[in-house]
């Protein structure tokens, strides 16, 4: 799929793009008993395998996924696979 999507490129002058992200993996399972069980919200008590799934859509077009650590860390890849004149719609996210 990767050799398929190389150098390809969504959206163009009058067309949307939508991009969203997902937080995928790096469930820790919780003690049983209460004494035993931690903060999992810490990354000390992380297994560090959580990874974000960006997916980049153009409307009635192709769609894009890829994997990043963080949503932030998608930046470059949407810029190198968003042609330049393209409406891109996000959610709330910061980044």
């Amino acid at each position: 799929m990767a050799t398929e999507m190389k150098g390809f490129r969504l959206g163009g002058e009058g067309k949307v793009v939508e991009v969203d992200g997902g937080y995928f993996g790096g469930y820790v399972k919780p003690a049983n008993r209460r004494e035993n069980r931690v903060d999992r919200r810490l990354a000390r008590n992380q297994n560090g395998k959580r990874q974000c799934v960006v997916v980049v859509r153009q409307r009635e077009g192709r769609t894009m996924p890829s994997a990043f650590p963080t949503e932030a860390s998608a930046a470059s890849f949407i810029r190198n696979h968003v042609a330049t004149g393209t409406e891109i719609m996000a959610d709330e996210a910061s980044s």
